[in-house]
């Protein structure tokens, strides 16, 4: 088995953002970065409700097969799932490839309008459950240089530690343009998000999560999960790119309790047990699209790379 992209990213750096009336920061995950000018604020407050405002029926495109029906009904809160949103793969590919995907491989949907048949695991494939993770602090994740990811690496374990993680190489998709000085080795670049690392950035996660969790096409993902033929796009460029920077500029979760003693006391026994070996505690992020996040120091717990467990 392994694990790649880090679901639950338990300390960052405290970052300046609004807060509802009377709730403590720390208890909110909603909220854009400090630092965002006017122009970058309403772009964030523009994704932020077609993140979690728009509701897809029939008359706007949902399934006809789907998961859910909003991206906020899968993380509520910009927090992760719960068992409802549950999420399945199935026939994980190999090296000949998915063997399932005409069989509505690798996600599955379990849901469908009416006169529709919701899909089921097909006889023989394998597959995963995972929850959907927060999705606050990614902007952060996305920013940390392949370089750095890669100088953590160690396949091998030259230095004896006992941990040997290493990337993902993906190819990339059509539509994606690779960040400045991405490493590109033997046809791939490294991927840093969703299951296993699969996906390269957040507009291949965005793009692919309207396809396959809600059913909804666009001119990135344009295949209609159902049919399996192109249709017309039936969400805008101009939303997925919104919803793109939403997911970018979210400010990253604030920690709790910092200073109370059993907290206190759980920080020194991680570090004892060397679970900062996988799970590092600290990054820098590199260059950004966005200013707020460049060149800064974040706690994540986690080194962006795969482990055989």
């Amino acid at each position: 088995m392994k694990s790649g992209f880090p679901f639950i990213l338990l300390v960052f750096f405290s970052c300046e953002a609004f807060e509802p009336a009377g709730i403590p920061e720390a208890e909110t995950l909603d909220g854009p970065v400090g630092g965002l000018s006017g122009e970058e604020l309403h772009r964030f407050n523009s994704g932020d409700k077609a993140f979690n405002n728009d509701i897809f029926t029939t008359r706007n495109g949902l399934g006809p097969l789907f998961v859910a029906t909003s991206c906020g009904s899968c993380h509520a809160g910009d927090g992760k799932g719960h068992p409802f949103t549950t999420l399945t793969r199935f026939g994980q590919s190999d090296a000949a490839g998915n063997s399932f995907l005409n069989l509505g491989g690798p996600q599955l949907q379990h849901r469908a309008l009416p006169g529709y048949q919701p899909e089921t695991i097909p006889l023989g494939a394998t597959y995963a459950q995972f929850t959907p993770p927060a999705i606050t602090g990614l902007g952060f994740l996305d920013a940390v240089a392949d370089a750095d990811i890669l100088a953590i690496a160690d396949p091998n374990d030259v230095n004896g530690d006992g941990i040997s993680g290493v990337p993902n190489w993906v190819t990339l998709k059509a539509y994606i343009t690779p960040r400045p000085n991405s490493i590109f080795q033997n046809g791939k670049y490294m991927g840093r998000f969703g299951k296993k690392g699969a996906t390269y950035d957040l507009l291949q996660q965005t793009a692919t999560a309207y396809n396959q969790d809600i059913g909804i096409t666009s001119s990135f993902e344009a295949i209609d999960t159902y049919s399996g033929n192109t249709t017309d796009p039936e969400v805008s460029n101009q939303t997925i790119q919104d919803v793109v920077f939403y997911l970018k500029a979210l400010k990253a979760p604030i920690q709790r309790s910092a200073t109370e003693v059993d907290v206190v006391s759980g920080k020194q026994l991680f570090a004892a047990s060397k679970c900062g070996s996988c799970h590092i505690p600290q990054l820098r992020t590199g260059s950004s699209s966005i200013v707020a996040l460049e060149n800064k120091i974040f706690f994540p717990y986690t080194d962006l790379l795969l482990h055989d467990m």
